[in-house]
Parts: C-alpha cells; structure tokens; sequence
C-alpha cells in the first residue's frame, strides 16, 4: 500500500502566501492524505485564510516558534508520512511524488528534503533574486546523502520523527540543525532537487543582513555548544570565500599605511570574488552579466554579517552569554589607541623605511621566517597526531584560521570536524588540540621570557627540563581541562610529547626571527635586538592568544609588543614594527591556508565521484 502523506504547514502572519501555499499541495500530482495548517497566533488574518481553503486548521494557544508550529502538526496528523512546508513556499506539482518515490524505493532513508527555486515565488526585486539564487545554488550543489535535513520542504516517516523526539521547542531558528544530529544517527537523509519549491525571499537589503547576523549568533550557540557533532554548518558559503572575507577584513585597517596593505587587502576581495565560478555561472543564466557586481556586493555584505553573528554569538558562549556587546571593541579600540599614540609623531617616517631598497631584503626574510616557523609548529602538531604530509597541513593550517573569531571554541570545532573526514577519532584530535593549546603556551612563554632580564629565565627552563623528563606532567592539566569542557581524551605518549614541546620550542624561535628582520629594517641593532624580538613575540603572541575577547589577540599583541621592542627602537618605530608584524603573519598564514587549501581540492579532483548534470 502507498504511503500517505500528511502536509504540515507551520504559519505566522504568512496571509501574503498561505493560499498559494496550500493551493500548491493541493494541486499535486500524488493526492495528499491530509493538509494541516498550524497557526502560530498570526495577526494578520492569516487563519481567516486558512479556513477557507479545504485544510484543516490548528490554532496554538499562545506564540511558540516554528518549532512549536511543527510539532503541533505532527501530533495532529495521521499520515504515513509527515511533509513539513513553509508558509511563504510553494511546490511544484511533483514534489510529494518525489518524495514519496524516494522513501518507496530506499527503506533506510527515512528523511527526504528538497531546495528552493532559483526563482522568487513573487518577484520583489534584486535582493531577493540574489537570496533565491544563492539558495537554490548551494542546495543543488550538495545533492545526495546528507547530514542536515532542512524542513521548508521535507518529509519525513512517521515512525523516525517519533523516534528522534521532535523538533526542540526552546529553539526559535536553527532547529534543523538540532533536529538533524538526532535524525543523522538513526536514518538516512537525503537532499534531491525533484522537491522543489518557490519561495518568499526577503527582499530588503537591511533586514537580510540583520537576519543573517541573528542567524549566525545561533548557528555559533548550535553548532559550537555542545549540540552539533557531525559538519559545520557553514555550508551556505564556501569556506574559502569566507576565509577571503575574513582576511580582508582583518587587512582592511591597514589599507591607510600604502599602497602594499591595499593591494593585499584587494587581493583577498578578488579571492571571494573567484571563490565559487558555479555560482557566479548561475547567476549570468538567470539574469545576465551585468547582475554580478550587485550580486556579488550583497553576498559580501552577507558574509561580512556571517562573520559579526558568529564573532558575536562565540564571545557570548566564551563568556557565559552575558557580556557587554562593547567589550571586545572597547579592548581593540584602547590597545590600538596605545599602539597610535607611540605612532603619533614619527610614524610615516619609520613606514617609509621599510619601503626603502634596503629594507625590502629584510621584509622578505621576514615573510620567509615566520612561514619557516609555522611549519615547524605544524610538524610540532603533527608529532601529536600523525598524518600524511597534506591532511595533517589542511588540519592545522584551516583550523588554526579559527583564531580570527574570538574565543577558542572554534578552532576545536575545526580541527575535529576536519579530523572527522580524514577518519580521526573525535577524542584524538580533541587531545591534540588541548595538548597543543598547553605546549604552544608553555613554550611560547619561556621563549618569550629572551625579553627579560636574565634571572627570569630560570622559571621556565627549569619548567621546559621538568616536561622534557617526565612529559606526562602535560598530560594532567589536559586531563582536567577536557573533564571541565565534558570532552573525552585520549592520553598522548611521552616520546610524542618530548618531540612536540621540543618542536614548538623551535617553532617560537625561527617565527620570532621575523620581527628581529622586521626590526633591523627600522634601525635597531642587530646584536643587540634579536633576543629581545625573538623573546617579545613569543610573549606578546602568547598574551594575545590568552585574551579570548579579541580575535587572534588583535590590539592586546600589538600593545605588547610595542612596549617590548621600545626598549631598542624609538616608540614611534616600534609601534610600525608592531603593525608590520601583524601584516606579515596574516599575509603568510592565509597564503598558506590557501594553498593548502588549493592542493587539497587537486587532489580531491583525482578521486572518483559522481554528480548529477545541473538543468
């Protein structure tokens, strides 16, 4: 017998779309068993709607969110088949068939969700089209067996929705992610484009951007909050079009110093740009060349959002989901408001040496330390977990990019869902990460400590010898902090930790030798000044990581290292010294994320796979 199908159409003040909605299930080509629309205390006429189209209406008591709406829908079908559709949505014709055609045929599937049209379902103007396209493009390009189940289309058995709990009530938006990590582990999803249907974008610019900082902030409290296991969920965008954005937003305050700063900061706008040609092909197919400048200027305000909600919804995890929302611009702004005023008088002069013939040989060598460094602070990881040459790069090399949003929980995120692909267990690669995070600080600050006055140094090295022999002193803080974050681990051997602190060591002292160039560029004596650069940005660096309100320490490591290198250049230099250093870190850690990143998809593209032809 075939499955019957009940369409549960959640709405609030929809009165706009609801009857081309229902008239759109109504008009299927497999009959629906039902059509049950569950008003959700709607104020604009919306269930007058409703009751006079041949539907069964449910009316809430009171306003509870979307996922309120759907399980109340769920609780009053009687279908085989529960078919969730948004009220500002409608299907094409075949779309219930589809669905059911699919669950018929796949008795392990027990979840099929389908994508937006290209389309708008009423055409109010350009920002919409780029919403709808973006959409449907990102949908269409991850068809197949999925991990996230979207339910503005979706259907799903009876007997799976009950066993996986329903939607979670609390949550207002984002409740398909949380929905789907209980779905995931106990049926099959599956994303085709023969559901498809036309939606009601928004249509202004402002309330699209606020939206998607909204959205963000939650995304960061779902994914990141102890709730999503399996992928991030940033799949609406490419990663690497949103590492560009984040790059030339970091880049972008530089842009004053020259013309180099800007020329770096438009290079990382032309990346985003380039970062996805499907898209952008897509584009010119529905509404010609000259729609991609305004196209792609929303979609990098979109993505300038993407990256506020998330900064701002990590920090409230950080610190407890409290804090002032000035707090971490206040810390950025009085940082470089110290790093300015050591800038004020002298500044350009000193910019200006380092642009002089001579000085170029020495920024170059700059460049050349610091990425000399950081591979030896991958290898340093690697030691903890062993991995072929380019897995264990796009490990450490995408994952340490978390750094640029505040807090650390990023980063862990990162490096476990990327271990997950390479087939790492999440407790290994989570012990590396804390492991790591204890060496890079324990060594970073001993080396840091080449600043200080002599006797200083004893602490540390004392401390350094103390792990060297007995490595399994590291692995007790590691213990307690993975007990306090509820995360499991995975005990490290000591030979593999003596190898990583000893390799971190060397890490902090080849990248400390790129502000000892930087610093001889603008004056300072080379004896005289290469411990202390070496040490000041070891320490300076290690501050900044410990400063979990600011994004990579932003403004916390130029302060300090403005105060370290004064003692050998005038202030004013230092200051630039302090600047350059920053720009040559972002410069290579983003070129070389990105090649990275680069030779992992050549070499994804010599693998088997298989995908459908776009219509």
């Amino acid at each position: 017998m075939s499955l019957t199908v009940s369409v549960i159409i959640p709405s609030y003040n929809s009165a706009r779309t609801l009857e081309a909605s229902v008239r759109s299930v109504l008009a299927q080509t497999y009959p629906p068993h039902e059509v049950i629309v569950v008003d959700d205390r709607s104020t604009d006429g919306s269930p007058e709607i409703a009751r006079r189209l041949p539907c069964r209406l449910v009316e809430n008591a009171v306003n509870g969110g979307v996922s309120v709406a759907r399980n109340a829908g769920a609780a009053a079908a009687t279908g085989d088949v529960l078919f969730f559709l948004d009220a500002d949505e409608a299907l094409t014709p075949d779309s219930l068939a589809a669905a059911v055609e699919i669950l018929e045929g796949d008795p392990g599937c027990g979840c099929v969700h389908g994508v937006t049209a290209p389309e708008p379902l009423i055409d109010d103007g350009p920002v919409e089209w780029y919403k709808t396209l973006h959409t449907y493009w990102w949908r269409w390009r991850r068809l197949g067996v999925v991990q996230t189940a979207f339910f503005a289309q979706g259907a799903v058995r009876r007997s799976v929705f009950e066993a996986a709990g329903g939607f979670d009530e609390t949550l207002r938006d984002s409740e398909d992610l949380e929905f789907s990590d209980r779905l995931a582990p106990i049926t099959r999803i599956v994303m085709t484009d023969r559901i498809m249907a036309g939606h009601d974008e928004e249509y202004r610019l402002g309330r699209l951007m606020s939206e998607q900082v909204r959205r963000s902030q939650l995304l960061a409290r779902t994914v990141l909050g102890a709730r999503r296991k399996g992928k991030a969920s940033l799949t609406a965008n490419r990663p690497l079009g949103i590492l560009a954005v984040a790059a030339a937003a970091a880049t972008a305050p530089f842009m004053v110093l020259g013309p180099a700063p800007a020329g770096l900061t438009a290079l990382f706008l032309l990346t985003f740009a380039c970062s996805d040609p499907g898209l952008l092909r897509l584009v010119v197919r529905y509404r010609g060349v000259r729609f991609v400048p305004f196209f792609l200027g929303v979609h990098l305000l979109i993505h300038l959002a993407l990256l506020t909600g998330l900064a701002i919804g990590l920090l409230r995890m950080v610190l407890g989901g409290r804090p002032s929302r000035w707090l971490t611009p206040v810390v950025i702004v009085a940082a470089l408001a110290g790093v300015g005023f050591a800038l004020r008088r002298d500044g350009p002069a000193a910019a200006a040496a380092l642009a002089r013939p001579g000085a170029v040989p020495l920024v170059c060598a700059a460049a050349v330390a610091n990425l000399a460094g950081l591979l030896v602070g991958m290898a340093a990881w690697r030691a903890l977990v062993p991995l072929d040459g380019l897995v264990a790069a796009r490990i450490f090399f995408l994952g340490q990019l978390g750094k640029y949003l505040p807090g650390r929980v990023w980063g862990v995120v990162t490096h476990v869902d990327l271990g997950r692909r390479a087939g790492v267990p999440a407790e290994r690669m989570v012990t590396a990460y804390l492991v790591s995070i204890g060496l890079t600080i324990l060594s970073g600050a001993g080396v840091g400590l080449l600043a200080a006055p002599g006797v200083w140094i004893a602490a540390p090295v004392l401390l350094f010898v103390a792990c060297l022999v007995r490595p399994d002193l590291l692995n007790r803080p590691i213990t307690l902090a993975a007990r306090l974050l509820k995360r499991p681990v995975t005990p490290v051997p000591p030979a593999r930790l003596r190898r990583a602190l000893a390799l971190a060591v060397v890490s902090w002292l080849i990248s400390g030798l790129h502000l000892w160039a930087i610093a001889v560029a603008l004056g300072a004596g080379p004896a005289g000044s290469a411990a202390v650069a070496v040490g000041a940005f070891a320490l300076a660096t290690v501050a900044g990581s410990l400063s979990v309100i600011t994004p990579d320490g932003w403004g916390v490591r130029e302060f300090a290292l403005t105060a370290a290198l004064a003692t050998v250049l005038p202030l004013s230099a230092a200051g630039v010294a302090a600047i350059a250093s920053r720009l040559v870190c972002v410069l290579v850690e983003v070129s070389i994320s990105l090649a990275v990143l680069g030779l992992s998809r050549s070499a994804a593209l010599g693998a088997p796979h298989a995908r459908s032809v776009h219509p």
